[in-house]
């Protein structure tokens, strides 16, 4: 078999090698900017034990079959549902009451109590919720769909109160452990789950208006009432806006990250400064801040070559899914690339100072367990998609 007729035949899993290939070398490249890390050296191994084990779990869920993973879309929802109560209410507890930590395992970390530590590895429950959100929704709308021929603003409302009552609950009990940059990802998936569904598009109209009068309303309180801006925005979320508004004049403490890593990827030219330069130091290399390490150890080309990995790995997920003549696995890949694009699009601007600093990571290069095990996770339902497209494809032209 050629090399083109490979690509032809198992796109998905050479794009998924490419981008394992992209992540490992560069956490490799980034540990001379690794300052908090006690030995940085193994970081990019790490990386590629969680690949080799979410490429397992791929397998698995291939293996297993979707099917069976919606039949119990309920059960695992509320699996992750208790996880995330016990994180919730620990934050609580932590920060506000007892100033101890009441539920086992878990873990504050950054402002934030979003894991549950097992010393071994840590475990982020809200990285597989936003998966298994996606597929409840995705699920739902089919039935929904079906029930519903005709389309009225009644019905309309109807799904937004289920698509809520799905997607609100975990989204609170997040807030709650003071992680926002899931609730973002989790609310793009619904907004794509959302278009997908065939809804009017005047909803979309008053959503994008609704956003617009919000981002007006902070703005003029940000400038003419910042004392009442800072009772909305306060704390760690508030340290990382400033640090993202004037980097250079918080590079002492808020924006040492974006500063650093501006000046880093600012002289890197088309090629960068070589495997594992260290121009500035910024801790997050590794994770957050992994794009600009690619920009200032690989140049303009490294950045091009990435973002072409990444825009090939979404249209070869959309043309999966799309194919599909199940409408649930529309509406799954439709909520996936949601997050997906979302995540890669305000990690990539957030690198550039275009977007605010969060704790949101590149999908599938950045350092990191539980999220990339939950993609990996995605990943299997993608194969499994994939497979059926291939029977569906054989079985046409059999007939």
């Amino acid at each position: 078999m050629s090399f083109f007729e490979a690509v032809k035949k198992h796109p998905l899993i050479l794009i998924l090698l490419a981008l394992c290939a992209i992540s490992t070398f560069t956490i490799a490249s980034a540990a001379p900017v690794m300052t908090n890390i006690a030995n940085p050296d193994r970081m990019w191994i790490m990386q590629l034990a969680y690949y080799a084990i979410g490429g397992l779990i791929a397998f698995a869920i291939y293996k297993v079959g979707m099917d069976t993973l919606y039949r119990n879309i309920r059960l695992l929802y509320w699996i992750f549902m208790v996880l995330l109560i016990g994180l919730a209410i620990d934050h609580i507890c932590y920060t506000k009451l007892l100033h101890t930590h009441i539920v086992p395992f878990a873990s504050y970390v950054n402002g934030s109590t979003c894991w549950y530590n097992f010393k071994v590895f840590s475990f982020q429950p809200s990285e597989f919720m936003k998966v298994i959100m996606v597929m409840y929704l995705a699920q739902m709308t089919k039935e929904f769909n079906n029930k519903v021929l005709v389309r009225t603003s009644d019905s309309e409302l109807k799904y937004i109160s289920e698509v809520l009552k799905i997607a609100l609950p975990p989204a609170i009990l997040i807030l709650l452990e003071n992680d926002t940059g899931v609730i973002m990802i989790m609310a793009a998936a619904c907004f794509f789950i959302l278009i997908s569904s065939g809804m009017n598009g005047r909803w979309f109209i008053f959503f994008f208006s609704a956003l617009a009068i919000i981002i007006a309303l902070m703005s003029y309180l940000f400038v003419y009432h910042n004392g009442i801006f800072t009772s909305l925005i306060s704390g760690h979320r508030l340290d990382r806006f400033y640090g993202w508004l004037d980097p250079e004049g918080t590079a002492g403490n808020q924006g040492m990250q974006l500063w650093f890593a501006m000046l880093s990827y600012g002289t890197a030219s088309w090629f960068g400064h070589g495997f594992r330069a260290s121009v500035m130091s910024f801790p997050e290399g590794h994770t957050d801040f992994i794009f600009a390490v690619i920009c200032t150890d690989f140049g303009y080309v490294g950045a091009l070559i990435t973002i072409a990995a990444i825009v090939a790995f979404d249209v070869i997920l959309l043309r999966i899914g799309l194919r599909s003549d199940n409408e649930r696995d529309k509406h799954y890949t439709m909520g996936m690339i949601g997050c997906l694009v979302f995540q890669q699009v305000w990690n990539i601007g957030m690198v550039l100072g275009l977007a605010p600093i969060t704790g949101i990571t590149l999908p599938l290069i950045s350092y990191g367990g539980s999220s990339l095990l939950s993609y990996l996770f995605a990943m299997g339902i993608f194969f499994d998609i994939d497979h059926m497209n291939k029977i569906t494809s054989l079985s046409a032209k059999g007939y």
